[in-house]
């Protein structure tokens, strides 16, 4: 990454920032953020932090301490009490022995339970002395063994009578207790060993507890050091407060590129100095492509953020005595000052073009976005900043035409911007003054060549001009924003002539209608498909909705989710201009789609072309394993009619079966009144096709 300096000063500033920006929003290097203001509030961070930490860990040590000795001092007092417990048992054992009192001996057996139960207290509490629970165990084993004893001496003297039970107590005497008394010993041994220890412990801890406090204290003056710092660095701040304003009104905030004042400025200073030293000036206009897709889709945070990465790599292209500026929006303004020839343009313009288009990451998604730029010059294309700006204006809007490409201003540009001026005038009548047309155009099914569908095209039917063709009206209401009414317009329509036609008495057939780019972004595409078949009463399953590869692509999750809520309704979808984009397989099979149908440019070269026989052949294969119907569009011929029937194809459409009819032929053509001919262009279609024979006719008032 370029590590060049861009500061407001000199020189530097021509070019704005030379530093890509990152998800943070910030680049390696800041302009306004002082590194001593930084660098001081993580001392001071660290300060309170240490601090903090030197105190929790007093702190629990005490407690951790506390709850030792306190678990001691109750394991030596359940060890004391298990001694004495056994001890009362040989007791009363003893008093029985002597006096033959039965009682006595239940006596014994309840003292030696008592000490069981303490026992499995000292199960809890053997953590304090861990190396210890073996003996537990073995004490815990040896008393459980003592009362199983007593429980026969019990059984004896029961049924035998107390000679008997003396004499057992004579033969299994002695060794049970003896036990028992050493593992107590061993265990209170140990465990007064233990509270040793933690005496030491405790007053070692108090000489830290000291030193603790000590080093908070200097910790908390070290802290009051650093605030002092930083107070007297807000202060340095406040004083540079006025060389900030000055730089934010000649600069863009976003992106800290000159602004169009300082623009104006220096290419003023340029021309000036280019009519006296007789070299030639350049200015170079960029507009990013299809960025309001993006900025609509990702919100406006996403694209703030590829305009600062754009601004970064824009001004890596360029020299440090050219300028790069923002014109608003996503439109940049390069400043060229004495340059060679055209050559020299058109090598910055490439340049600019590979930058840009290279992929960058955004939020954690990369993308890919393309710009067109204008290149006007002076003389010989003005001599003034709003001349030669306007030139490259005109001459970035035919470069636009083309996408990701650059073009000179010439003269008959003027001419070409006036004509698409007032077509784009006429545009906006268009829907007002009922100048948009649908035509349709069938889809059979290529087994039996009954017909499944058809497509609804849209036209523009000038005053003047005549019939304008979708190819010219689509990318204009895509650019100015009148696609998404037109778009709603067109599946409006479509619906009630699929219900006109129903009430005629022919069959039901599914109607298929395009998405645009625009259109699938718009955040109100779900309500307007659901109010149009709502208002017009048409059964969504005969509603087919047609979308491109590409115009998923830019955010392909929202995209699934909005495919999804798609077919929640009921309605048919379809990936148009199947394998002109770039989705990959994966991506695909997440798609809630039915269809996909192979693009005409693949259709054309079979089955003479081996590529385009390679890539209809994979295509199908695809979409059988995925169980998605195939459509093949822009059929012409019979040779490619029977490869496809051939190859599987569910269903064929093109001037092979049809031209696009408007309406009223349409119907003519379903009720076979036209011939052949009339129909499809200059050949006989080989076998007419026929009405789906299972299509469900409807009376006049459905």
């Amino acid at each position: 990454m370029d590590s060049r300096d861009t500061r407001p000063r000199g020189e530097e500033s021509r070019r704005g920032p030379d530093l890509e920006r990152s998800d943070a929003g910030t680049g390696k290097r800041l302009r306004f953020l002082s590194r001593r203001f930084a660098i001081g509030s993580l001392v001071a961070l660290g300060i309170l932090a240490a601090n903090a930490f030197v105190s929790y860990r007093t702190i629990a040590n005490l407690i951790d301490a506390s709850r030792t000795v306190e678990n001691t001092l109750k394991f030596v007092g359940a060890l004391k009490d298990i001694q004495d417990f056994v001890a009362d048992s040989q007791i009363e054992l003893r008093a029985y022995i002597i006096g033959g009192e039965r009682d006595r001996l239940i006596q014994a057996q309840a003292r030696l339970g008592r000490a069981s139960n303490l026992v499995q207290d000292l199960y809890a509490l053997s953590a304090v002395i861990p190396d210890k629970r073996q003996q537990v165990e073995a004490l815990d084993t040896l008393i459980d063994e003592e009362i199983d004893r007593f429980a026969r001496l019990l059984d004896i003297q029961r049924r035998q009578g107390m000679p008997a039970a003396i004499r057992s107590i004579r033969a299994t005497a002695g060794a049970g207790t003896r036990y028992i008394q050493l593992l107590t010993s061993d265990l209170l041994a140990a465990g007064d060993a233990q509270l040793g220890r933690r005496s030491e412990q405790a007053r070692r801890s108090s000489d830290i507890t000291v030193v603790t406090a000590a080093v908070a204290t200097l910790l908390n003056v070290a802290l009051l050091l650093a605030v002092f710092l930083l107070a007297r660095r807000e202060i340095k701040e406040r004083r540079q407060a006025e060389e900030v304003v000055r730089f934010a009104a000649t600069h863009d905030p976003l992106t800290g590129l000159p602004n169009r004042l300082l623009l104006a400025e220096r290419a003023n200073r340029s021309l000036g100095a280019a009519r006296s030293e007789g070299h030639g000036v350049a200015m170079l206009f960029i507009d990013l492509d299809r960025f309001k897709i993006i900025n609509d889709t990702l919100g406006h945070g996403a694209g703030d953020r590829l305009l600062q990465n754009v601004a970064g790599r824009l001004a890596r292209c360029v020299r440090r005595s050219d300028t790069v500026a923002r014109q608003g929006g996503d439109e940049f303004v390069v400043l060229i000052e004495a340059f060679q020839g055209p050559g020299d343009l058109a090598q910055i313009a490439e340049k600019i073009l590979q930058e840009v288009a290279a992929p960058m990451s955004v939020y954690g998604k990369e993308f890919q976005i393309t710009a067109s730029i204008g290149i006007s010059t002076c003389p010989d294309h003005g001599d003034d900043l709003r001349a030669l700006l306007m030139n490259a204006d005109i001459a970035m809007y035919r470069a636009k035409q083309q996408g990701n490409a650059y073009e000179f201003y010439a003269e008959q540009m003027i001419a070409h911007s006036v004509e698409r001026l007032e077509l784009e005038t006429a545009l906006r009548q268009a829907l007002a003054r009922d100048e948009l047309r649908l035509h349709y155009q069938p889809k059979v099914e290529a087994r039996t060549r009954r017909i499944t569908g058809i497509e609804c095209l849209l036209r523009w039917q000038h005053p003047t001009l005549g019939t304008i063709m979708p190819d010219q009206v689509v990318p204009l209401a895509e650019e100015t924003g009148l696609i998404v009414p037109i778009g709603k317009w067109a599946l409006r329509t479509a619906c009630l002539q699929a219900r006109q036609w129903a009430r005629e008495g022919l069959p039901r057939i599914r109607i298929a209608v395009n998405l645009s780019a625009r259109q699938f972004m718009s955040p109100t595409l779900l309500e307007d498909v659901k109010s149009t078949i709502a208002e017009t009463g048409m059964d969504p399953r005969w509603v087919e909705l047609e979308v491109t590869e590409s115009v998923m692509m830019p955010d392909p999750e929202q995209a699934v989710k909005l495919l999804r809520n798609l077919k929640a309704i009921g309605v048919r979808i379809t990936i148009d201009d199947f394998g002109t984009g770039y989705s990959s397989l994966a991506y695909l099979k997440r798609l809630p789609i039915d269809c996909v149908k192979i693009d005409a440019s693949f259709v054309r070269g079979i089955p003479v072309d081996a590529s385009d026989v390679a890539i209809c052949d994979t295509i199908l294969a695809m979409a059988g394993s995925l169980g998605l119907k195939v459509v093949a569009e822009g059929v012409e011929t019979a040779d490619q009619m029977r490869f496809l029937e051939r190859r599987g194809c569910d269903e064929i459409q093109g001037y092979y079966i049809s031209k696009p009819l408007a309406p009223e032929d349409l119907s003519n053509y379903l009720r076979g009144r036209e011939t052949k001919s009339e129909l499809t262009g200059a050949h006989e279609v080989p076998s007419r096709p026929k009405l789906v024979v299972n299509a469900e006719r409807h009376s006049p008032g459905a």
